[in-house]
């Protein structure tokens, strides 16, 4: 998923818990300027699909309240990938969501937000099996997908490469391999170039990302496969150079995270090590002059952390990091220190965690100004609240 406002792109386990009922009402507190980074016990809402493969937040109606998607993989004697809009309602709680059928056949999917169309109405791209689900934003609600971008699409998302007012698509297109789609004046997304990379393994984990990875203004694309990445910085000129890897300390990844997690104001590019302890971990990249440190920091992990997100949970101006840990029942919170460094973890219990990449998000969905953190947990979205 990817952070709008700055360009970013945003084993064994034990048995499950029962799921809860569909309508979860959340508690609304006073808003506060700062938080504390802890949480309530998880509450959930049913999606009601074994594929519940994405989590994102956005205000889809139009009503200055931020509701959640989630993105559907086919399963369930369904043929068709789909979008679930849960409307956050005026008392802040969510009730039956809205189905909207996409193109894709069997094939995991993802998501990212962000005003296509330049209408100042956030939109919904969903990656499928056939291309890119374009869900525009109209009178309050979303539309019947528009398929873009043609061709298979791991991962997907929104940005305006070449600066030219225009948001385009970036399409993760298999291992080592991205499309970009720049939007044309008529809205449409023709393939308009192609970056390749060399790849040392084999994974079915790959996500893709933009963000300026080396300070010089102009955004810059990245692909992460398992245990690495690689980037591909985009030149003067607008061509892209020659691609730069990045490796872990570990043999598998599941999901990897862009953003600022060294206070610098710069993105760097986080990687999970989704390995049992003692060599599960979080690798840092951070960016340095020139581009992204080849060195990662390395730090200590929960069980098997997989989908991963960023996003600034205490108010205090500094982006912090949220794992979600597969089979292992918790999400686990690295708060950001005052010293441009990660904390130690902490864990919360989380039912039914998986191993999506796409499995996390960051947003205030209870309406008590406070950040909160879903996760895909098998049939259900979590949700953890504040204190």
């Amino acid at each position: 998923m990817v952070d709008q406002g700055t360009g970013i792109r945003v084993k064994t386990g034990v048995a499950c818990l029962a799921a809860v009922g569909l309508i979860v009402a959340l508690t609304p507190g006073p808003a506060s300027a700062a938080s504390s980074g802890t949480f309530l016990p998880v509450r959930y809402l049913s999606t009601g699909s074994t594929e519940t493969n994405a989590v994102a937040v956005a205000d889809v109606t139009g009503d200055g309240r931020p509701d959640i998607l989630a993105g559907l993989g086919p399963a369930d004697n369904t043929r068709t990938s789909a979008l679930l809009v849960f409307a956050q309602r005026a008392d802040r709680t969510y009730g039956t969501p809205t189905r909207l059928a996409g193109h894709g056949t069997y094939h995991d999917v993802r998501l990212a937000t962000g005003d296509l169309d330049s209408d100042g109405r956030t939109d919904v791209a969903m990656s499928t099996s056939k291309g890119v689900d374009v869900f525009y934003q109209r009178s309050g609600k979303l539309t019947a997908p528009v398929l873009a971008a043609a061709g298979t699409a791991e991962d997907v998302a929104i940005a305006d490469l070449n600066a030219d007012g225009r948001r385009d698509l970036v399409v993760s297109a298999g291992i080592g391999r991205i499309r970009v789609h720049h939007q044309t004046t008529a809205k449409a997304f023709p393939a308009s170039v192609t970056l390749s990379a060399p790849v040392p393994d084999v994974t079915p984990f790959d996500q893709v990302f933009v963000a300026d990875f080396n300070a010089d203004g102009r955004l810059d694309v990245a692909q992460s496969y398992g245990s690495g990445a690689w980037v591909r910085s985009r030149q003067a000129n607008g061509s892209y150079a020659a691609a730069t890897g990045y490796q872990g300390s570990g043999y598998q990844g599941m999901a990897a995270a862009v953003g600022d997690v060294t206070g610098d104001k710069k993105a760097d590019l986080v990687l999970s090590v989704t390995e049992n302890q003692p060599d599960a971990a979080i690798n840092v990249f951070a960016q340095q002059t020139g581009g992204l440190s080849t060195t990662p920091t390395v730090h200590p992990a929960y069980d098997s952390p997989a989908g991963l997100a960023i996003g600034d949970l205490t108010g205090d101006g500094r982006a912090d990091l949220v794992a979600a840990h597969f089979n292992w029942l918790a999400a686990s919170v690295y708060l950001q220190l005052s010293t441009g460094r990660l904390g130690a973890y902490t864990t919360n219990p989380v039912d039914g965690v998986g191993n999506q990449p796409d499995a996390l998000a960051v947003g205030d969905v209870t309406g008590d100004g406070q950040p909160d953190i879903l996760s895909v947990a098998y049939t259900k979205l979590a949700i953890l609240q504040q204190r």
